[in-house]
């Protein structure tokens, strides 16, 4: 597949902005170009299922393993990132425009915080480009009322400018170049769905996983639809419309299908290293480690939690038969993971005087912090202490974070996160 127009790769990531969290979208006429949309459909970089009821020409897509792996390609390129600065823009104008004496402008938090990173990548990336000193002419008004309708300007000249990639810094900004081996996505494929067979609620999840699957290697994997349920062999159909139930014996079989094959065939792929960039794929969830202090706890769920992340606490998650280390080992698959330091216990050396004391952590804490350390590295875990704690010796080089009654530490944990490379969504930290 040769490289797609500005234009095209535009409408790529509009879709795939869309089907985020979604199983399908439906388009059509008029907000869209059917001959463009054809051209990823014939590339494989969306799925049609359906004519959807749409005026005129109207499809239901899917996202491809294709189309994700395209969009990985190019997120390093610097119209990938203006397209993404437009669209936070176009959001921002609707939630923090000003009206005052019949003048419309737009100003606040998310604005400000939308200029300067703005002006971080203008300086970092612009500095040759013809509109390098309107970029930063119109950061440095960013308080005139015109400010914001120029940038928007600003950035759609800049999309428009299909020579940027080629001429601003070619040697920071060239998309990778990474392309799987059929053996390298063959063993991919195999840890995402043992992934979903491990915890496997998430039904719509499973199911766009289920169709990428069966579509990618029913013409490659000789008998991949026998034994599956609700499957129609003389059409090669697999019905998506599937129970839960249904949709996990299906996955088991396909799973055992896609080894048999790939150890008949001889390929030998380092699981270790797919499983860890499956990893920094970045999960929704984050694991709290915690002793006796219930409001602590309660009160990081709750930060946590609006900030749009899912919280993963140990005891209230389903035992299945498992012992407390192999409830660890299975909760644990997380991106990232918070450990409070609370006064539970106390604690000296047995030679000093019972007024030596200090409040200590629960032991459970201090190991399953280090734990984490070794399975997520340090950049991937933020401890907090509360109240007067000592800390282990053992890890002293980690940086505590003090949980203090004003709430500054949820500043100091939110950047904390987004420099391991989660999504810290301002708006929801903010409100």
């Amino acid at each position: 597949m040769g490289i797609l127009d500005l234009k095209t790769q535009v409408l790529l990531i509009d879709l795939y902005d869309q089907l985020e969290g979604r199983l399908e979208v439906s388009i059509g006429a008029p907000q869209y170009d059917k001959s463009q949309v054809d051209i990823l459909v014939d590339n494989n970089l969306i799925q049609v299922i359906d004519a959807s009821s749409l005026e005129g020409w109207g499809y239901i897509v899917r996202a491809t393993y294709q189309g994700k792996k395209y969009i990985d390609d190019i997120q390093d390129s610097l119209h990938y990132r203006i397209q993404k600065f437009l669209k936070r823009g176009e959001e921002i104008g609707v939630k923090e425009t000003n009206d005052a004496m019949g003048i419309s402008s737009v100003s606040g938090p998310l604005f400000n915080a939308w200029i300067d990173e703005i002006k971080v990548f203008c300086e970092r990336y612009l500095k040759k480009h013809p509109l390098y000193d309107s970029i930063s002419s119109t950061c440095f008004h960013k308080k005139n009322i015109h400010a914001y309708p120029d940038m928007m300007g600003h950035l759609n000249a800049l999309l428009a400018d299909e020579e940027l990639d080629n001429t601003i810094h070619p040697e920071v900004i060239q998309p990778k170049k990474t392309k799987l081996s059929f053996e390298q996505m063959l063993e991919e494929d195999i840890v995402r769905c043992e992934k979903f067979l491990a915890d496997s609620q998430d039904t719509d999840s499973g199911i766009n996983l289920y169709v990428e699957i069966t579509g990618k290697y029913d013409a490659i994997i000789p008998n991949f639809g026998q034994g599956l349920y609700q499957y129609i062999d003389e059409f090669h159909f697999y019905e998506p419309d599937i129970s839960n139930e249904t949709l996990v014996h299906n996955m088991k079989k396909l799973t055992a299908k896609m080894k048999t094959y790939q150890i008949t065939n001889g390929y030998r792929v380092e699981k270790k290293i797919i499983i860890e960039k499956d990893r920094y794929e970045m999960s929704n969830k984050v694991f709290i480690v915690h002793g006796h202090d219930e409001l602590a706890v309660q009160e990081m769920a709750r930060t946590l939690e609006k900030w749009g992340f899912e919280v993963i606490i140990l005891h209230e998650q389903a035992d299945q038969g498992l012992t407390i280390i192999e409830k660890i080992e299975k909760y644990t698959d997380v991106d990232y993971a918070v450990v409070l330091y609370t006064e539970c216990d106390y604690g000296r050396a047995k030679e000093e005087a019972k007024e030596k004391e200090r409040f200590r952590a629960r032991q459970n804490v201090v190991f399953e912090h280090g734990y984490l350390i070794s399975k997520l590295h340090r950049d991937h875990v933020c401890a907090l202490v509360k109240g007067n704690v000592e800390t282990p010796g053992d890890i002293s080089g980690v940086v505590y974070v003090a949980m203090d009654s004003n709430g500054a530490w949820k500043m100091q944990l939110a950047k904390n996160m987004k420099a391991a490379g989660l999504n810290i969504d301002m708006d929801k930290f903010l409100s």
